[in-house]
């Protein structure tokens, strides 16, 4: 009779490997830098982006188009969509020169993005009407804005202030939800010399920032902001504790998630919600771990004392992390179990491969 020892063994050699596809950036130097779209099975690549030094692409919920920002030579910078097979790639028709950072909207109709303007806001594209609108912040600047895909967590935070202050500021906002979303993004405030950061909370009507409720505004620099898709954890960096962590704040209050000496940051949710994916020098070079916030536990992924690695992203079932090293001397694309026990190069370019998009799988 087989031992267990033996089966256990031959269940996980015949487990099987990651699939899919994953955009990506490629180039032989940043100003040629190109959008791919890598088979994960068969290594099949395919270039998508015009090559004019293409930004980090982004898929689309239902995995039918990727978003990214690009130079339009005198036109400044602007976003454009393309299919996985490189077909159809248009660009947006924007009011003003800058725009990047493009995400989503959950529902997969609406691009929201960085814009520099006049009124500092952000954009928001809709791509049924093919029309760009604003939504102006006043004097705040907005930048790396995301959705929120329900309004769960901040509910949370009204409450909060209404505890602490006897009103909330976000009572306004909260009826804003229904008819044009909401979105968290970073926000540049103050003077120049004396520029700082806080957490935004933004509508079509304006922004407000969340951050009075959780840390004491104006004390730390925050960065980086990402909800998960329940809209039960908001996650984020802080220079709180005298460097770079991660924290996250949920209803049980705010925590640091990553609490090391080492800089910690770029924090990225698992597709269910549960984990962060993040990156830290705790090793002694650029790594990749993943933390349990509820616990507060950190796991390696993606760990070297000969390399770095960077850039994680998750499978659509949270099984498999893509990363970023340098191991072999040149930025190429790997794949790890989540345990880090299974590692494959996937890209074997002359030249960066960066920024790591897993395609989402149809809902």
């Amino acid at each position: 009779m087989m031992s267990s020892m033996c089966l256990i063994s031959l269940l996980l050699l015949g487990r099987a490997g990651p699939s899919g596809q994953i955009a990506y950036l490629a180039g032989t130097e940043q100003e040629d830098l190109c959008v791919c779209v890598l088979d994960v099975a068969t290594g099949a690549v395919t270039r998508v982006g015009p090559g004019e030094c293409d930004r980090a692409p982004v898929w689309s919920p239902d995995g039918a188009w990727i978003a990214f920002a690009t130079r339009h030579a005198s036109e400044g910078v602007g976003i454009e969509l393309v299919r996985a097979d490189g077909s159809q790639r248009r660009r947006i028709a924007h009011a003003y020169s800058i725009n990047t950072s493009p995400r989503w909207s959950p529902d997969g109709t609406r691009l929201l993005y960085s814009s520099r303007g006049p009124g500092a806001g952000i954009m928001v594209y809709d791509l049924r009407t093919r029309t760009e609108t604003e939504w102006n912040a006043g004097e705040t600047r907005l930048m790396r804005p995301v959705w929120v895909e329900n309004m769960k967590l901040l509910y949370s935070l009204k409450q909060l202030e209404e505890a602490v202050y006897g009103v909330s500021r976000l009572e306004g906002l909260a009826g804003d939800f229904n008819q044009s979303g909401a979105v968290l993004a970073i926000g540049l405030i103050g003077e120049p010399g004396r520029l700082e950061t806080d957490i935004f909370i933004a509508t079509a009507s304006g922004a407000l920032p969340i951050v009075p409720a959780v840390l004491n505004p104006g004390d730390y620099v925050e960065w980086a902001v990402e909800i998960n898709r329940e809209g039960s954890m908001i996650a984020f960096e802080s220079n709180d504790g005298g460097d770079r962590e991660i924290f996250v704040f949920s209803q049980r209050g705010l925590a640091d998630v990553s609490n090391h000496r080492a800089a910690d940051w770029n924090p990225v949710w698992s597709p269910d919600g549960d984990w962060l994916a993040f990156e830290s020098f705790r090793n002694g070079r650029r790594g990749i771990y993943r933390v349990y916030p509820e616990t507060v536990r950190v796991f390696p992924v993606a760990v070297s004392q000969e390399a770095d690695s960077w850039h994680p992203a998750w499978s659509p079932d949270g099984a498999w992390v893509a990363f970023v090293s340098d191991r072999t001397g040149d930025p190429e694309i790997y794949v790890t179990d989540v345990g880090g026990k299974q590692t494959q190069q996937l890209t074997f370019h002359a030249g960066p491969d960066y920024a790591p998009a897993w395609r989402p799988e149809p809902k």
